[in-house]
């Protein structure tokens, strides 16, 4: 499944929504291919608990581009998409060469896989957003999000990989609700 623009549209509207610029950042952007992106670019500026396109951390804000050396690979360069909205110290970030979104900690710094791709990145915020907009609650919302968590592995199945990622985490606390 792969969610569409009129889908994005649906749950957060235009107002909600926005738009990568690609155009922007072409300078920096490595060999993309245009299916790693969500549809026209588009992603949400809010989805509670996970995903917020404000940056409240001085010095940064969306689009940031961060220059940042990991082991022996040389430097690479980060767009920040975003944070989390329980933790600023948790950016969103794009890494310009693969493609994949990334969760920085700043406090520690440690970088950490979130989804293989942006477009894969939105979908998951899409299913969720889907479930936090029409949440039953108890073991209604365990069972939903497991069935979500099903179909996402088939997206993505490295965001579940590590049982302490970001998703694996996230999915976790949805589905020990009905308990």
């Amino acid at each position: 499944m792969s969610v569409t623009y009129e889908q994005l549209i649906d749950l957060w509207g235009t107002d909600g929504m926005l738009h990568f610029p690609v155009d922007r950042f072409d300078d920096i952007l490595g060999p993309i291919r245009p299916e790693t992106f969500p549809p026209n670019g588009a992603f949400p500026t809010d989805v509670p608990i996970l995903f917020t396109v404000d940056v409240a951390v001085e010095g940064l804000e969306l689009f940031s581009k961060l220059r940042i050396e990991i082991g022996d690979e040389g430097p690479r360069t980060y767009l920040v998409l975003g944070s989390s909205p329980e933790d600023s110290q948790m950016l969103f970030c794009l890494d310009t060469l693969a493609g994949g979104v990334e969760l920085l900690d700043l406090e520690s710094p440690n970088f950490e896989p979130v989804n293989t791709t942006f477009a894969a990145f939105v979908e998951f915020l899409y299913r969720l957003g889907q479930l936090i907009a029409n949440d039953p609650g108890g073991r209604e919302r365990a069972a939903r999000a497991a069935a979500i968590r099903a179909d996402l592995t088939m997206v993505d199945p490295s965001a579940f990989a590590d049982p302490e990622a970001w998703w694996s985490l996230a999915f976790g606390q949805l589905e020990s609700t009905g308990h």
